[in-house]
């Protein structure tokens, strides 16, 4: 904060008066202090901007390369009352220059940018010389996978066409970089390896622009936000890992750097099961995706049984997500939602009175000591060194989220709970978050907030102002705006993208502003959450909504990087995303470089193919000729680390199983004994089967609909919906086929 100026025209104004009608002093260029606004009787102090790069909490003004528009606040003490400011947009002017090339268009924008005349040329070989050894090798394989040419590393210092440095002092922050290019070639420098590694994302998306060449200038640029997010949760539906990485390869991209991954959660609407006579605390989907110790005195296992990560894999994938500049937050949650919990724990159960008594199943007794002690051991499982690994399956995390939302029974139960999970993630050095619910949960028992993120997600569970002035640090993850639940008819802010771009602002949370450079508002998170699974589930995987979490990026990182005004249309923004496409080494939909058709006739099974996997659209067409087909017994014709297209699944049907682990059938069974001409056409969320050009089936979900019969004919509200997308797997063909394959084609279509 800033030492107080008083005195001036304000009047007979109280406080809030004074702060919403603030005279801010002309900035001329070049100013190395902020001019503070004045009025009589009262204490001004800077609150904050949201560039603090540009202008510290002590009002110290940084040097700038191009004009650049920052927004600050001012906290007004007057007669012992205390008023927040709006944002006052100011301007922070740069030196006249002659004018020179135009700013490059990337996503997010470039913050300050100062043009050259002509461009850097690029040559068939490209030389790169970084001082950080992992970064060179990881942009090296980018910049070939852009251009298609030949990167060779040379030693730092040497002569190259792109080099990078580590800065010793700067006022770009953490995450800033510098851009430099000239006849000399093309120069990044940062204060961390992270800053360079943003550095190389902007510098790449130029090229996929212009492979030629770079145009000469200098760009300054550092976010507006430190936290610019997305929240997966991974609980409810599964997704391998192969996902997730190509998931924080297109975060990186558009230089988002927060992955909340949600990895305990379970089907809510319990009042389906109990509604037609069922159990769901035997019966409701749950799952927890992560390797764990922890069995219940039956054997119940804590981790799921159909897709989990092993502790070894999902610290590797943190540490793929950091050194591709991508924190991942990981949340165990609890008391609700916690089904996983007390499926292990079934004496934990809440049993105090609560709001929606059917779903008690899920509640953990959050009163009970015990059941903190519990489920503080479980963290401590990852938190704490990992004999195996032999360092915390956390290590390379900042943050971990310890849940804590829609909790239905008692405020102090709730509190206590609270404040002994944040507590202990405190203790063992994390900085933990947590979904904002105080509001709705007042009382007398004091929950911690120094050193504590939270989600404000409802203004009804709470409010942004309580928690900012409770002393959290606020993330606006506002469910109006920004939650996607894939499928559903409600919260899609995947059908809004243009409205979200046009009209969103990050300090806006539900129907409160605060000050765009408040200290303690750390940015933005969109969300997905798979509230359709178990019986309500119609069959979408990881591919079906890539379009909606991808589409949801380049909006945001525009929204948390960039200036507060977006630099072009939306409909330009779009034909930008086009233009500078997916990430490096990404191919989320599985689409082939070329469309030419590929065929093969085996003279024997299995047959390597090593062909990579093929995503709708495209039509499959074989003649085999079955053997046998024992019961019981699976029969693979096709597989890939992609999944497996099952000839003869264990009922004896035709389908396949994807690397989330769901299963489809095309209920049609294959002759034995005798040739027949099968044909399988993929389409997004449709895949079919024809026998001998005859319809014999399109691919339906089996795997959360092994319910008995009387209860899905009982169930009105299930879907009648079926996705069935399926990415065709062509590393081996005939891995287990019992007979022949003859004329086997594949054609994108």
């Amino acid at each position: 904060m800033m030492a107080a100026f008083a005195a001036g025209p304000l009047m007979g104004q109280d406080a809030r008066q004074i702060a919403d009608s603030l005279a801010i002093p002309e900035i001329k260029a070049g100013a190395r202090q902020l001019p503070m606004p004045s009025a009589s009787g009262a204490q001004i102090k800077l609150l904050g901007a949201d560039y603090e790069e540009l202008i510290n909490s002590k009002g110290k003004i940084a040097p700038v390369i191009s004009d650049t528009p920052v927004n600050v606040s001012f906290k007004v003490t007057k007669g012992g009352q205390e008023a927040v400011s709006k944002d006052y947009e100011i301007t922070l002017k740069a030196p006249a220059a002659a004018q020179g090339n135009p700013k490059p268009r990337v996503i997010p924008e470039i913050l300050q940018w100062k043009g050259g005349k002509g461009e850097y040329k690029l040559g068939s070989t490209i030389t790169v010389a970084c001082p950080d050894k992992e970064l060179a090798r990881a942009f090296a394989a980018d910049l070939e996978d852009v251009l298609g040419r030949k990167v060779r590393l040379v030693s730092p210092g040497g002569k190259a066409d792109i080099s990078f440095s580590l800065f010793k002092e700067s006022n770009i922050g953490k995450e800033g970089y510098s851009l430099a290019v000239n006849a000399g070639g093309i120069r990044i420098g940062a204060l961390t390896p992270t800053g360079l590694y943003w550095g190389t994302r902007t510098l790449l998306q130029m090229l996929r622009q212009n492979p030629d060449g770079v145009p000469c200038g200098t760009a300054v640029d550092f976010p507006r936000y430190p936290v610019r997010g997305f929240m997966l949760d991974i609980a409810r539906t599964p997704y391998p890992l192969s996902y997730l990485k190509d998931l924080i390869r297109t975060m990186s991209w558009y230089k988002l750097n927060d992955l909340h991954l949600v990895i305990n959660n379970n089907y809510i609407f319990h009042e389906h099961y109990v509604d037609n006579g069922h159990d769901p605390f035997k019966e409701s989907y749950s799952a927890f995706r992560l390797e764990s110790n922890v069995k219940g005195k039956d054997g119940t296992p804590l981790t799921a049984k159909d897709l989990s990560y092993t502790k070894k894999e999902f610290a590797d994938l943190i540490g793929y997500a950091r050194r591709h500049g991508v924190n991942i937050v990981p949340e165990f949650d609890t008391p609700g939602h916690a089904l996983s919990f007390t499926r292990v724990r079934p004496d934990l159960i809440y049993k105090g009175p609560m709001n929606h008594e059917k779903r008690r199943c899920e509640m953990l007794d959050a009163g009970n000591p015990e059941t903190i002690s519990f489920v503080t051991r479980v963290f401590d499982e990852y938190l704490l060194k990992d004999p195996k690994l032999g360092r915390p399956v956390f290590a390379g995390c900042k943050v971990f989220h310890v849940g804590a939302d829609e909790f239905y029974g008692d405020k102090e139960d709730y509190r206590h709970f609270a404040d002994g999970v944040l507590s202990h993630a405190l203790k063992r050095g994390y900085t933990p978050r947590i979904w904002g619910s105080l509001s709705a949960k007042p009382g007398k028992t004091p929950v911690v907030s120094k050193g504590v993120q939270m989600n404000l997600w409802s203004a009804g569970w709470m409010k942004a102002w309580e928690a900012v002035n409770l002393g959290y640090d606020v993330i606006n993850t506002n469910d109006g705006a920004l939650y996607i639940v894939p499928f559903a008819n409600y919260y899609r802010m995947d059908r809004n993208h243009k409205g979200l771009y046009n009209n969103w602002i990050p300090n806006r949370i539900g129907n409160e502003t605060l000050p765009a450079g408040h200290p303690q508002l750390l940015g933005g998170t969109f969300a997905i959450w798979n509230d359709e699974t178990d019986i309500m589930h119609t069959g979408y995987g990881p591919y079906d909504i890539w379009g909606m979490l991808s589409g949801s990026m380049d909006v945001l990182s525009q929204k948390l990087w960039g200036k507060a005004k977006a630099p072009d249309t939306f409909e330009e923004h779009r034909e930008l995303v086009a233009a500078i496409g997916n990430a490096p080494r990404t191919n989320p939909l599985h689409k082939w470089k070329d469309a030419q058709p590929f065929a093969v006739t085996p003279s024997s099974l299995p047959q390597k193919l090593d062909k990579p996997s093929l995503g709708p659209n495209y039509r499959l067409t074989a003649e085999l000729e079955l053997n046998a087909a024992p019961e019981g017994r699976e029969q693979v014709l096709l597989s890939a680390p992609e999944g497996e297209l099952l000839a003869v699944m264990k009922d004896g049907t035709v389908g396949f199983r994807r690397d989330d682990t769901l299963e489809f059938s095309f209920g049609a069974k294959l002759p034995v004994g005798k040739k027949v001409k099968v044909e399988i056409v993929g389409e997004p969320e449709k895949t079919s089967l024809f026998l001998d050009g005859q319809p014999a089936g399109t691919a339906v979900l089996k795997s959360f609909s092994d319910k008995s019969k009387d209860f899905i004919e009982n169930f009105k509200n299930r879907p009648k919906v079926h996705r069935s997308t399926f990415v065709l797997p062509l590393k081996t063909l005939g891995e287990s086929f019992q007979g022949k394959v003859y004329n086997f084609n594949v054609q994108p279509l």
